[in-house]
C-alpha cells in the first residue's frame, strides 16, 4: 500500500507552489519595467479618450483596429511634427545666432560690459581681468579648454536623455493604438480581476479609478483650454502679433503642468518695451496675471472633483502630491491612488459606497 509522503516533503511542495508563481511574477515585472512608463501613459490616454474613440468607432462601422491605427498615427504626428518644426527653426536661426555671436565678440574685444565694472567691491578687478583675457587670447583659450569637456559631457547627457524621451514617446503612441484596438478584451480582464480580488468592492474600486483618471484628464485639458482662450482674447485685444500661436503654446504648457507664465510674461515685457501706450501693456499684464494665470486654481479642482465624485481636497492633494512625487504622470496617478484608498477606507469603516451601482464601462 502507498504510504503518505513525509511532512517535510509536503511543506516543501507547498513552498514551491507559492515560490514559483512569485518568481514568475517578478520575472514578468523585470521584463515589463523598461516599458512601464509608456504603458501607464498609454492606459491613461485610452481611458481618458475612451468615449470619443467609441463614438468614432461607431461612425466607422465598428472598425476598432482602424481607429486604433488612426490614434497611433495622430499621436506620432503630434510628436514628430513639433520635433521637425523645432529642428527647422534651429537650422534657420543658426546664421542669426552666429551673427549675434560675432557682434558680441567684437563688442567684447573693445570694452568690458558696463554692468561688470559696476559690481560692488570687485567690479574694477573683474573689468581688469576681462581686459587681460580679451587681450591675451591664449588665456581665454585655456579657460575655454578647461570648461569644454564639462560642456561636452553635459551636452552628451542631454542628447541621450532626449533620445530616450523620444523613444518613450514613440512607444506611448504605438501602445495607445494597440491598447484601444484590444480595449474590450482588456476591459473584461480588468473587470474580472477586480471582481476576483474584491467582489463588488473591487468593481467599485475599479470604477473609482476610471472616474478619477477621466476627471483629471478633463480638468487638466479643460483648464488649459480655458487659459488658452482667455490669453488669446487678451493678446488679440492688445494687438499682439501671432496671438493664436501664443495661445496654442499656453495650451501645451497648461497640459504639461508648466503653466502660462513662460508665454505671457515675455509678451507683457515686449509690450512695455515697444507699445506706444503704457496703458495697453498694464491692462494686458493685469489680465494675464489676474485671470489667465489664476483661473486654474479655481476651475481645475472643481472639474476634477465633480467628475470623480470625490472630495475636492482629496483630488487637489492627489494632483499636487502626484506631480511632486512622480512627475507629470503623477497628475493622473496621484488622484487615482488617493481615490482608491479613500474607497477602501470607507469600506473598512462600514460607510456607504460612493457609487450607487457599479458600471462595467
Amino acid at each position: 500500500m502507498p504510504t503518505d509522503p513525509p511532512a517535510g516533503y509536503v511543506q516543501f511542495e507547498r513552498l514551491l507552489a507559492l515560490a514559483l508563481p512569485g518568481l514568475l511574477l517578478v520575472a514578468c515585472l523585470v521584463v515589463i519595467a523598461p516599458f512601464a512608463a509608456a504603458l501607464l501613459w498609454a492606459a491613461v490616454i485610452v481611458v481618458s479618450l475612451w468615449r470619443p474613440l467609441e463614438w468614432l468607432t461607431a461612425r466607422l462601422g465598428g472598425r476598432r483596429a482602424a481607429v486604433g491605427t488612426l490614434l497611433a498615427l495622430a499621436m506620432l504626428a503630434l510628436l514628430v511634427g513639433p520635433a521637425v518644426a523645432l529642428g527647422d527653426a534651429a537650422v534657420a536661426a543658426f546664421p542669426q545666432v552666429r551673427a549675434m555671436a560675432q557682434a558680441l565678440g567684437a563688442v567684447a574685444a573693445e570694452r568690458a560690459p558696463l554692468w561688470l565694472a559696476g559690481v560692488p567691491v570687485i567690479g574694477d578687478r573683474l573689468a581688469a581681468t576681462w581686459r587681460v583675457m580679451v587681450s591675451d587670447a591664449g588665456a581665454l583659450i585655456d579657460t575655454v579648454g578647461g570648461v569644454a569637456p564639462e560642456i561636452g559631457a553635459w551636452l552628451a547627457r542631454q542628447t541621450l536623455a532626449l533620445g530616450a524621451t523620444l523613444i518613450q514617446l514613440l512607444l506611448v503612441a504605438l501602445a495607445t493604438g494597440v491598447l484601444y484596438a484590444q480595449g474590450p478584451a482588456g476591459a473584461r480582464v480588468a473587470l474580472r480581476l477586480a471582481e476576483r480580488v474584491g467582489g463588488r468592492d473591487g468593481i467599485e474600486t475599479l470604477e473609482v479609478a476610471v472616474r478619477a483618471i477621466r476627471a483629471v484628464s478633463a480638468g487638466v485639458i479643460g483648464t488649459a483650454a480655458v487659459q488658452a482662450v482667455l490669453a488669446w482674447i487678451g493678446f488679440a485685444v492688445a494687438g499682439v502679433p501671432a496671438a493664436l500661436p501664443l495661445a496654442v503654446g499656453i495650451l501645451v504648457l497648461g497640459i504639461v503642468q508648466v503653466g502660462p507664465l513662460p508665454v505671457w510674461l515675455p509678451v507683457v515685457a515686449w509690450m512695455f518695451a515697444t507699445a506706444e501706450s503704457t496703458l495697453a501693456a498694464v491692462l494686458l499684464a493685469a489680465w494675464c496675471a489676474g485671470v489667465v494665470q489664476t483661473v486654474d486654481n479655481v476651475l481645475r479642482p472643481i472639474l476634477i472633483s465633480r467628475g470623480a465624485r470625490l472630495p475636492l481636497l482629496l483630488m487637489l492633494v492627489g494632483v499636487l502630491g502626484g506631480l511632486l512625487s512622480m512627475g507629470l504622470i503623477g497628475v493622473f496617478l496621484g488622484p487615482t491612488i488617493l481615490g482608491v484608498g479613500y474607497v477602501l477606507l470607507r469600506r473598512w469603516l462600514g460607510l456607504e459606497p460612493i457609487l450607487t451601482a457599479p458600471s462595467a464601462a
